[in-house]
């Protein structure tokens, strides 16, 4: 195995998990939910993908590294708005070409009650 770098934004972690992992030119980001507090779906949007920049940033990159995202919804209805403030968010970060491959999944729970979403990402550095 290449070595791996471990890519820790000084962000809490709420589990046995890393932010993220770097091994060789691809960063591989943990499933990151929204920060405490955000209530709506665009609100934990944006906070979400708020501590997928840090980590990318964190590693020497941007937003537009990014080339894969596993979004996982507690409801599916949710979609509209959120794919609005992704969209939103990848564009106010200078992504206005290639949005990364995606995968969007309704899931039966996520870890805390409030969350209403949760994503994975996968960047090229």
């Amino acid at each position: 195995m290449t070595d791996s770098e471990i890519i820790n934004p000084g962000t809490p972690v709420a589990g046995p998990y890393t932010p993220g992992i770097k091994v060789g030119n691809l960063l591989f980001i943990s499933g990151q939910g929204p920060a405490q507090g955000a209530i709506d779906i665009k609100e934990q949007t944006t906070t979400t993908l708020e501590k997928i920049k840090k980590i990318v940033e964190a590693a020497g990159g941007k937003m537009s590294n990014i080339v894969n995202t596993t979004v996982y919804l507690k409801n599916i209805k949710d979609f509209s708005e959120m794919n609005r403030s992704y969209k939103e968010f990848f564009e106010g970060n200078g992504v206005t070409e290639k949005f990364p491959a995606r995968a969007t999944l309704e899931v039966s729970n996520l870890p805390l009650e409030t969350m209403l979403r949760e994503v994975s990402a996968i960047a090229v550095l």
